[in-house]
């Protein structure tokens, strides 16, 4: 439990918000406020966590407290210009491929130029390498968090806030965080469109996905302990016949390109 009763206010109230505050109020965190542009998942959240609702960020009080921009990549930059100068508050993100330097804004949300000064004094980034959905129940204690921070103190404050949610708290700069994101894409998301593909083309000849459960499992299982000695399959074996049976039986000509590339891919590696 932190050591004070730190009270945290939440931008957004999208998938990693709903799953953040929640958690963080268990820990012992305080969850004052939800600031959010969509009132009924911006109430919900803050009912959940007994915490006020408004939309209007420039509400946010400078009380040496922590604000979490939990929203998606491309809208930080413009929360970040309307929010109002905070000296007193650390202000983190939680994008695994924004840098920290989006905080290094110098002009107010009216215009006014702070003369080369940051309206931020503490910046952070908490970032958790794991899929999160507001459906699913997010067990934070095995969940990889990767934090970064501009100074001594938001570094303290940030590693005491992750250390209560998680067992596996990294420290890494923006860089290393942008390659870390770029990995998370490949294991994650690319493999479970692969899935959706799969289903698809099973549902055009009346066949059950729940048949790959089992090998879904399996291939992830291995995949963890050595990718490479892992793979397998028509491609790792070089198996051109195989391969060409394949093709013809797909008459989608993106899922004809995914299939040469990916199997291309496999057998320059193999070799």
């Amino acid at each position: 439990m932190p050591s004070n009763n730190i009270a945290i206010s939440f931008i957004g109230s999208g998938n990693v918000a709903c799953q953040l505050a929640p958690a963080l109020k268990n820990c012992g965190y305080t969850i004052s406020t939800i600031f959010a542009r969509n009132p009924k998942t911006g109430k919900a959240l803050a009912k959940k966590v007994n915490a006020k609702y408004t939309n209007n960020i420039s509400e946010i009080e400078d009380n040496n407290g922590i604000v979490i921009i939990a929203v998606k990549d491309d809208a930080i930059a413009e929360v970040v210009k309307q929010l109002p100068p905070l000296k007193k508050t650390l202000v983190m993100h939680t994008s695994g491929a924004t840098d920290i330097d989006v905080f290094n804004v110098k002009v107010l949300p009216n215009g006014e130029d702070l003369g080369g000064a940051s309206k931020f004094k503490s910046r952070g980034v908490l970032w958790q390498v794991q899929t999160i959905q507001a459906r699913s129940k997010v067990d934070f204690k095995k969940v990889p968090l990767i934090i970064e921070a501009n100074n001594p103190t938001a570094k303290k404050q940030l590693t005491q806030l992750a250390k209560a949610l998680s067992n596996l708290v990294y420290e890494l700069n923006s860089e290393q965080r942008r390659v870390l994101h770029l990995g998370a894409v490949f294991v994650n998301n690319f493999p479970n469109h692969l899935y959706v593909l799969a289903e698809e083309l099973l549902k055009k000849h009346q066949l059950p996905f729940e048949i790959y459960k089992p090998l879904i499992l399996s291939t992830t299982q291995n995949g963890i302990k050595n990718p490479k000695q892992a793979q397998t399959g028509p491609a790792n074996r070089n198996d051109k016949k195989t391969m060409n049976n394949h093709l013809a039986l797909l008459d989608d000509d993106t899922m004809k390109k995914i299939y040469k590339l990916l199997s291309e891919s496999i057998i320059s590696i193999k070799n």
